[in-house]
């Protein structure tokens, strides 16, 4: 008797709070209680094969546990086919539908699809497939314009889409807001604590060191403020559309994710401000002068976008939280956690972390734990990176060695900047100078790694192996990303614990290198200390 799992999605609150997941199961049951397969007998459908997504989009896999389940257990062999009420429950992305059926295939299970009477038993399954899924997104994206379009009317009227902000409740009658009296004098305090001469974090701290909390029960956190002080609900508009959601550019390593991220919008005319649609919290001036005060205390560096050698989660509070870099008034980068940026030094005492030294000390010491006697295709042969006089290696050294000069003149440079011992003409003209130089460099070191490729192919998987080492795990690396992605191949996670750090291993470290802390040694599964 075939084994048939069921797979079931709702996509709203109303939805879930409804029968539609009741429906599409016991649709399917009922469906595989009348149909066999080929004569073998009914589908037996048991209740630890029904997997439910509730209030999740079905626009994306990623978020979808049931989905992530569905396929682990798939793997498994845990049943024959799923069956699932229609293509539009079960992804409405054509991409992501497809890579799932080629998924599900492979692991040898039919796929059903009762509203588009699809069976992947059937010839052609995979273009019916893919036409049946374009559909779905095409419905997909109408729904999503029309339900754009029927907030910006929303706005226009002055209703309010959404949750409410903090300080305000919805009226249910009119859909526009009414202040929440209990709420709204916090409000006013941190608009008061801003223009007073105190930072968003500070805000934070204190209002957490003093046992309040938001609306909705959770901690402040700098962001919170931000939001709070930026939001033009609290001067009685309605606004809609200020951000939206866009493709990411994919990594190199990642080319294929699709990923969409909130941001500002572009369009400024697709923005719909209704004024004085409700009543005001904070004065129109206030508010001015708080925006004002935000635009003009922003820093120099903020936010550049580029990657950073141990940032995006290789390197964790002891806290749990991941740590980012962040920028001191002399344009120093330093590692920092994200609890503590956000909330204050109540929430976490992890201290700064300097981020040149840290990478370094890091590089250094998983140098250290992988170049040992390294077996390779059966022979055990060392690796040793400090005594090379090949040409190639040599000059790769030297162009090193410049672009770290350079990026220091170019720090220093930023420096001055700070300190107003030159001008913003100044160092445009000056920076633009050691970024062409710096750019020659780069064109001229991807030059030579092509090179000692091709010499270390010609000479064996030992020689490519040795030289990746040597250039890969070199302080002051200037390909950040390369480095980082054999960062990620290496190491799970460093945990920084005060000043003291950890490196988890994905592999177990040769005995000779695994920890170095405190004057002790010895070894660790996995583990190594600095």
């Amino acid at each position: 008797m075939p084994i048939c799992a069921i797979y079931a999605r709702v996509s709203d609150e109303s939805q879930v709070k409804g029968e539609s997941i009741e429906h599409q199961i016991s649709f399917c049951r009922e469906i595989a209680r009348r149909r066999s397969s080929e004569g073998v007998g009914a589908w037996e459908t048991p209740p630890s094969l029904v997997y439910v997504d509730e209030g999740i989009s079905g626009t994306t896999l990623v978020k979808r546990a049931a989905v992530q389940r569905l396929v682990a257990d798939a793997r498994s062999q845990r049943f024959d086919l799923v069956l699932f009420k229609g293509i539009s429950r079960f992804a409405r992305d054509t991409v992501d539908a497809l890579v799932m059926l080629r998924t599900l295939l492979a692991s040898g299970v039919r796929v059903v699809s009762i509203e588009e009477n699809f069976d992947s038993l059937r010839d052609n399954a995979e273009f019916v497939f893919t036409i049946h899924s374009a559909l779905a997104q095409a419905e997909s994206e109408k729904t999503a314009v029309r339900v754009r379009m029927g907030a910006v009317e929303k706005a226009r009227q002055g209703k309010w889409n959404g949750k409410p902000p903090d300080g305000y409740v919805l009226n249910k009658v009119t859909k526009h807001l009414d202040i929440d009296l209990q709420f709204a004098p916090m409000v006013r305090e941190v608009f008061h604590l801003y223009t007073s001469g105190w930072g968003a974090r500070k805000i934070a701290a204190v209002l957490n060191e003093r046992g309040l909390r938001t609306k909705r029960g959770n901690m402040w956190t700098q962001r919170a403020v931000i939001r709070m002080l930026t939001n033009p609900a609290y001067q009685g508009d309605v606004t809609y559309g200020r951000r939206e959601k866009r493709p990411v550019v994919s990594t190199d390593s990642h080319w294929a994710e699709r990923r969409k991220a909130t941001t500002w919008a572009l369009d400024p005319t697709q923005i719909v401000v209704t004024p004085n649609a409700h009543p005001a919290i904070i004065e129109r001036e206030t508010f001015a002068r708080v925006q004002s005060l935000l635009d003009s205390r922003r820093r120099l560096r903020g936010r550049s976008g580029e990657l950073h050698l141990l940032s995006k989660g290789l390197i964790r509070c002891s806290c749990g939280s991941s740590m980012i870099v962040k920028y001191n008034s002399r344009g120093h980068r330093y590692y920092r956690c994200v609890r503590q940026a956000d909330s204050g030094r109540a929430t976490c005492r992890q201290p700064f972390l300097r981020a040149d030294e840290v990478e370094t000390v890091v590089l250094e010491k998983i140098r250290t734990d992988v170049l040992q006697p390294y077996v390779l295709d059966g022979l055990e042969k060392t690796l040793n990176i400090t005594d090379s006089t090949d040409p190639l290696c040599t000059e790769q050294t030297y162009v090193n060695q410049q672009l770290q000069r350079l990026m220091r003149a170019s720090q220093l440079l930023l420096e001055q900047l700070a300190e107003g011992h030159i001008s913003e003409h100044q160092f445009v003209h000056l920076n633009a100078e050691y970024r062409e130089r710096m750019a020659g460099l780069k064109m001229r070191q991807e030059e030579v790694m092509r090179s000692m490729k091709r010499l270390c192919h010609e000479h064996g998987g030992g020689q490519l192996v040795k030289d990746a080492m040597r250039q890969v795990l070199s302080p002051g690396q200037a390909h950040t990303r390369v480095t980082r992605q054999f960062l990620d191949q290496l190491v799970e996670r460093i945990d920084a614990h005060g000043k003291d750090l950890e490196i988890r291993y994905r592999f177990k470290p040769p005995p000779s290198g695994s920890v170095l802390h405190d004057g002790d040694n010895g070894t660790t599964d996995g583990h190594s200390s600095i």
